[in-house]
């Protein structure tokens, strides 16, 4: 047998050796994204206009609402992320986006040093070639280059901490209670950042699995004290106890198009780790064509790795944890959320040991090649961030018939000034679907910027037609009316409002408005009380 010093002493050599260069090349790819001093996409909306984060509210005010609320509430409970975020607006406040960037590339470097020194220790060796696919992989660009992306990072920087801390404490045979602590800490730490985090109860067990029962016993007991307490603290802050969106997506769509959207979110996530091209990924439905090539792909990785482990067999964690951090991707059949390739996080994590299984066994420097190959993909992604603009058009070079992306493209240019451009992107965005409530309201807000006040009470009067639960489309029909002098109809509207988005601070102001107008006095003073509330400054 082996000398257990010596072999300690080794893997420590064999960190320090490697873990720089690592980290080199994981600046290599990501530092790209430091010259972005635009926000991106839905930056402005859900970080600077965040109350909690532009520090309107008291800090305590992340543990108490929802991560969205004021934009519109999400279903998501992530207080670290939201101080986080607050903590990035008070050292580099809202001009620039680069102090933002600049955070979550290192907290993605922190995260590195963290899963090598982890798989380290679980695997007895370092997985160099899987550590750097991992780090440098396109998938993550939406958690990397996206300042909105800090949840997904965080989540996994907490929940590697907290595989660390559980690792060490029965290393170190602490008691059965500090065990039960450090597995409590595992779970609800990354909880904390993201749902997502649940995802590392599959570590906690991998960590535990060869303990004695009585320790397992103690282990499985703190995560599940961690999951009941994340599921109260949530029900407290939102009335809600299980993450669900307040609008999914699909919501309304049947059975067969939710299992067919499962499947292809499965496939894609599978093909974009494979073949990180074409991104965003493509999760339109359409034809049976589309779903016999999503599960083509998924055939076609089983195959491969049946062929690859009947060669030389790989350990039976390196390929089934990977295809349990895909099984949540199912939760689209019952509630029919949307998905982003940054959801896919935990998976590439999980990868990290088939990865370098699979790459060491290529020949020569094919597996030099490989990573070569996708440092230049995620330099070329990166570009898609620089600004919102940017982003929505490389979405609609993927999906030209994108209403959701033809409607953020025509906002883009709105916020730019560009009302012209603006409202051809938005009239786009209502040609692929007429009862696109958002892009008509939008619509309307740009042609009242140009004086085209006809054409704009005709899209707002669809806009809310069109969308009678859409609270913009009531706030912004509020205000058409308000500006006619009709305060009783533009009071309705504006409470309509606040009833279908609670904290949705342009509503409310304009009920103070409009019950002041209306000599409603106390009322009006209870309305400014809840937009108070709200953090308004």
């Amino acid at each position: 047998m082996g000398d257990p010093v010596q072999s300690t002493r080794q893997r420590r050599s064999d960190l320090r050796r490697k873990l720089p260069l690592l980290l080199a090349l994981t600046l290599v790819a990501w530092t790209p994204s430091l010259r972005t001093t635009s926000w991106t996409a839905d930056d402005p909306q859900v970080l600077l206009e965040s109350p909690v984060v532009n520090g309107s509210l008291p800090a305590h005010a992340a543990f108490n609402q929802d991560y969205t609320y004021h934009v519109g509430s999400s279903g998501q409970w992530r207080p670290a992320a939201a101080l986080s975020l607050r903590i990035d607006h008070s050292l580099y406040g809202p001009s620039s986006s680069r102090g933002w960037h600049l955070s979550n590339l290192l907290i993605h470097l922190l995260t590195v040093g963290l899963a090598a020194s982890l798989a380290l220790k679980l695997l007895g060796r370092l997985p160099s070639y899987g550590l750097a696919f991992f780090a440098i992989h396109p998938i993550l660009t939406d958690s990397v280059a996206w300042a909105s992306g800090r949840p997904s990072l965080l989540c996994i920087l907490f929940g590697l901490l907290g595989a660390h801390l559980l690792h060490s404490c029965i290393a170190a045979r602490r008691p059965p209670l500090a065990i039960a602590a450090a597995s409590f800490a595992a779970i609800a730490l990354p909880l904390l950042a993201k749902e997502d985090g649940l995802l590392f109860t599959l570590l906690v067990l991998i960590i535990s699995a060869k303990c004695s029962l009585r320790v397992l016993r103690y282990t499985l007991a703190g995560g599940a004290i961690a999951v009941c307490a994340w599921l109260t603290a949530r029900g407290y802050a939102l009335d809600q106890v299980f993450p669900a969106a307040a609008e999914p997506l699909m919501g309304g769509a049947p059975l067969y198009e939710r299992v067919m959207t499962a499947v292809k979110v499965i496939a894609e996530s599978i093909k974009l780790s494979i073949s990180p091209v074409g991104r965003p990924p493509n999760y339109e439905l359409g034809s049976l064509p589309s779903l016999l090539g999503s599960a083509a792909i998924i055939t076609a990785a089983g195959a491969a790795l049946w062929l690859a482990n009947k060669a030389k067999p790989i350990p039976t964690t390196h390929w089934l944890l990977p295809l349990l951090t895909l099984t949540p991707f199912l939760h689209l059949v019952p509630i029919g959320e949307a998905f982003a390739p940054r959801f896919a996080h935990i998976y590439l994590l999980s990868l990290i040991p088939l990865a370098d299984e699979l790459l060491r066994r290529l020949v020569s420097l094919l597996p030099i090649a490989v990573l070569a190959t996708l440092l230049g993909v995620t330099w070329s992604s990166i570009g898609h961030y620089k600004d919102a603009e940017s982003y929505w058009l490389a979405s609609l070079q993927h999906h030209p018939a994108s209403p959701v992306a033809w409607n953020a493209l025509g906002l883009a240019r709105a916020d730019d000034g560009r009302h012209e451009e603006a409202i051809s992107s938005f009239k786009a965005a209502i040609t692929q679907e007429p009862s696109h409530s958002r892009a008509w309201s939008n619509l309307a807000r740009s042609l009242l910027a140009i004086g085209r006040t006809e054409e704009a009470e005709a899209a707002l009067g669809a806009a809310v037609r069109s969308g009678p639960n859409n609270p913009i489309a009531h706030t912004n029909w509020a205000l058409h009316l308000e500006r006619g002098g009709d305060h009783v109809g533009a009071r309705e509207a504006f409470i309509r409002a606040t009833q279908l988005r609670p904290g949705l601070q342009e509503a409310w102001a304009g009920v103070v408005r409009t019950e002041r107008r209306l000599g409603r006095a106390k009322e009006a003073e209870l309305a400014e009380r809840r937009l108070r509330s709200l953090g308004t400054r």
